[in-house]
């Protein structure tokens, strides 16, 4: 009795040892932080970004990015906003597109900006609708489009941006009005893709 008591016992630790701390690494992280312990932050950060932690990625790419509590590292903050953009986290992929788009710590490159533009803005990230509709509006990584910059920003006003209505009305003054039913269908098509069942 006493053995398997033991053994049940050791079973526990080893399967609580097994299971994945990054949740708990990231809050850890967040505390030392806060009480600005930065290298036992930036350690327990790092170690729940190394399981996979999205959250802990994209806190470290933007701490590397500006050099918050770490030096400045843009290729380390290259690397974690890619780990979390690949996830699927919105702000992480914005923030990859700005790299980009700007030509921070990279080559710049439009057309990897606009997939990454794309992805958030697909998200229904606000900046990333104005992002992408500032491209076609400016024909950066693309041919100008006025029409599809109308959708981009006309989502982004209904998302509560405030940039979005105004800059929809910019390029509006270069459409046709057969332009404008068009960017207006292609906003119909792309919310009732995107709307929640």
């Amino acid at each position: 009795m006493k053995y398997m008591r033991l053994t049940t016992n050791i079973g526990l630790v080893l399967t609580l040892l097994a299971l994945p701390a990054s949740a708990g690494d990231f809050e850890d992280g967040q505390k030392f932080f806060a009480s600005k312990d930065y290298s036992r932050a930036v350690e327990s950060l790092t170690k729940a970004a190394e399981q996979g932690n999205v959250k802990a990625q994209l806190q470290l790419g933007i701490r590397y990015f500006i050099g918050l509590a770490v030096t400045q590292n843009y290729q380390q903050s290259l690397y974690w906003y890619l780990k979390a953009a690949e996830q699927g986290s919105a702000s992480a992929q914005l923030q990859l597109g700005g790299m980009y788009d700007d030509g921070t710590g990279i080559a710049r490159d439009y057309q990897q900006a606009l997939i990454w533009y794309l992805k958030a803005a697909e998200q229904g990230n606000a900046v990333g609708q104005i992002k992408l509709g500032n491209m076609y509006t400016y024909g950066k990584g693309v041919m100008r489009d006025y029409t599809e910059a109308y959708k981009w920003f006309s989502l982004a006003d209904t998302s509560g941006h405030k940039d979005g209505r105004k800059n929809r009305e910019l390029v509006e003054k270069h459409m046709t009005p057969e332009q404008i039913a068009d960017s207006k269908q292609r906003i119909s098509d792309w919310m009732a893709e995107h709307q929640s069942p």
